[in-house]
């Protein structure tokens, strides 16, 4: 916003060449130390711009990341969805076998059908683990897999897929709310380099017009833009 800081300075330069007087040294001591002020404030604005861009940039990456994790979380539980109505199914035509009369000549193919479902069931439903051993912990991780079933494994890789994607919009959210931060406070560095450039302008008119007015009118916008800088700083009054 405005000029460089050396544009500032320079404005105490030319001030100081017309110092011929005690009021146009003190008006010239004036810009100096607001334009030295504004240099500082001008820096600490340019900085503030980059850091919400930055932020900026980072919660937008996480944001796409979490998107693209949520599809594939999505597809995940559709897919837990289609072998768990598998397995149900396989169930039913198990039970519906077992209760089912069957000619003598056809057991056989009986026998070779039930097997097929009841081995789908087995698959995806699990053995369960055995009594000694619950948790599985002297289980190999292929034998632990067999224990538990498809099923539950499909689930575990979509629960980790989902709290993942929830981490990370969590930390865009965070990201974000350090973007809007450092906005807020890169506004109130633009509000107070205004107010102080309107103070070296008013207190280089105090000089070619001799007026007091616009000295005093120049210190009061300095003072106002700096305190108004100086909130920024401290992340003061910021809204949320």
């Amino acid at each position: 916003m405005g000029h460089g800081p050396e544009h500032h300075i320079e404005h105490a330069e030319h001030a100081a060449h017309a110092a011929h007087d005690d009021f146009n040294k003190q008006v010239t001591m004036s810009i100096a130390i607001v334009a030295a002020v504004l240099a500082c404030v001008s820096m600490l604005g340019h900085r503030t711009h980059n850091e919400t861009l930055f932020y900026q940039g980072e919660a937008l990456a996480l944001q796409t990341v979490a998107g693209k994790l949520s599809t594939d979380t999505a597809n995940k539980w559709a897919y837990y969805q289609s072998k768990n109505v598998f397995n149900l199914e396989s169930e039913i035509t198990v039970d519906l076998l077992d209760v089912v009369t069957v000619r003598d000549d056809r057991k056989k193919e009986y026998l070779d059908i039930r097997k097929k479902y009841a081995k789908n069931v087995l698959e995806y439903k699990g053995k369960g683990f055995p009594e000694d051993d619950k948790e599985g912990a002297r289980l190999s991780e292929d034998d632990k897999k067999k224990a538990e079933g498809k099923l539950k494994g499909i689930k575990r890789e979509a629960d980790a897929k989902e709290n993942e994607t929830k981490e990370l919009l969590v930390k865009a959210e965070a990201k974000m709310q350090e973007c809007h931060t450092a906005h807020g406070k890169a506004v109130r560095f633009d509000y107070g380099e205004l107010g102080l450039q309107f103070g070296v302008v008013l207190c280089s008119l105090a000089i070619l017009t001799k007026s007091r007015g616009f000295w005093f009118a120049g210190l009061i916008s300095s003072v106002v833009g700096a305190l108004v800088a100086l909130t920024g700083l401290l992340g003061l009054f910021l809204p949320h």
